[in-house]
């Protein structure tokens, strides 16, 4: 675990940017109505961190389809299920999935692949917000924060 790294998350997560009406706008234009719901039930924190991530992803695959830039967007949808707040995020992190939120925390890859199963999300999106797949170096290397 990279300390570093995790400081600048936890920053980043106790002082995320706002989401404005034009990202929105943008993340609708994206994502089907079924994952712009599942994409709006993200913390504030994990949504701007999705737009965040995307605007970096972009520079480094500029030819990216849709489907793609969808499936980065979501990449972090399964923490939901988890119902943790930034500090305990930070503890789960730092001890690991000792408890059942801890665990679904880590699982959160697993998590969101069946979200986007069941609304139908297709098979690109999901192998990216998994991260595998062709674009998954540049989105390790967009989410590296």
């Amino acid at each position: 675990m990279n300390i570093r790294h995790l400081a600048r998350r936890t920053w980043y997560s106790l002082r995320p940017p706002a989401v404005s009406e034009d990202d929105v706008n943008n993340v609708q234009a994206i994502l089907s109505a079924d994952e712009y719901r599942l994409w709006s039930q993200m913390c504030q924190s994990d949504m701007a961190h999705s737009l965040m991530v995307l605007q970096r992803f972009r520079r480094v695959a500029p030819d990216a389809p849709k489907e793609v830039h969808a499936g980065v967007l979501l990449h972090d949808v399964g923490k939901v299920a988890s119902n943790l707040n930034t500090l305990q995020r930070v503890v789960a992190t730092v001890v690991g999935p000792r408890t059942k939120r801890f665990r679904r925390y880590h699982d959160h890859e697993t998590i969101g692949k069946d979200l986007l199963l069941s609304v139908n999300s297709s098979e690109e999106t999901i192998r990216t917000a998994c991260g595998e797949g062709e674009w998954s170096m540049h989105l390790r290397h967009a989410d590296d924060l």
